[in-house]
């Protein structure tokens, strides 16, 4: 089976400072892959090679199989790939509406499962705010909109950086059990967050950084197995 996305070698800098040192790893269709550290580990400058945001100075990301690491990151995402940054990337001048229809489309194959309908079902509060400017809604709520607004491109792999950072416990739960959804519908994920509780039982496979090196990259079971260490490198 082709592997949906693989990451190969990953050497990045910002200027002078060397960031990522070789990263390896690769996700399977349908797969959900946690991405883990510590803060300034790399995690979020990862996420930004494979999209190209910041691209890496050696290495390969395929997608597909294809070779994407030279192409500018709005081609990456036309080939299925949908990102919820960290800080949730809210447009001032558009409403929860216009945020959901300026991104919805077909994939690549001219399919099209998650639609703004679906999406209102899924967060009914967005139902509420339909006419709310995005940066008029609360912190979950915007979280809700930038997932959203990523399923409308009907992507192959979902990358959701820190999805329930800062949020309160009933609004994390609630994210955490929309992207079990995704993850039940087929979407591949790749997910960087903390709570490696929730992690454990949702990921078919973990990564760990530590100063821009893998150090961890196994299973569910081998997580539980090393547990200790993997906490460790996390500083829990």
């Amino acid at each position: 089976m082709t592997k949906l996305l693989d990451v190969k070698g990953l050497h990045t800098y910002y200027g002078e400072s060397h960031i990522l040192h070789g990263v390896n790893f690769d996700i399977q269709p349908g797969q959900a892959v946690s991405l883990m550290g510590r803060n300034g580990m790399g995690k979020t400058t990862t996420l930004k090679s494979i999209l190209g945001l910041v691209p890496p100075r050696s290495g390969h990301v395929l997608f597909q199989g294809e070779e994407i690491t030279g192409l500018p990151t709005w081609q990456r995402m036309r080939k299925d790939i949908a990102y919820v940054p960290e800080g949730r990337g809210m447009f001032h001048n558009l409403t929860v509406k216009e945020h959901l229809e300026m991104a919805a489309r077909a994939n690549q194959k001219g399919e099209q499962h998650w639609t703004c309908e679906r999406v209102l079902e899924t967060f009914p509060r967005l139902q509420e705010r339909l006419t709310n400017l995005g940066t008029q809604l609360s912190g979950g709520e915007q979280q809700m909109l930038a997932i959203g607004r990523a399923l409308v491109t009907n992507p192959e792999l979902l990358i959701l950086d820190e999805a329930t950072e800062g949020l309160a416990p009933l609004i994390r739960k609630e994210i955490w059990d929309v992207i079990r959804t995704i993850k039940s519908s087929g979407i591949s994920t790749l997910i960087v967050d903390k709570n490696i509780q929730v992690l454990k039982e949702l990921c078919d496979q973990h990564i760990v950084l530590v100063k821009g090196q893998v150090v961890f990259s196994a299973g569910s079971s081998q997580l539980m197995e090393s547990l200790d260490e993997v906490e460790s490198y996390l500083g829990v």
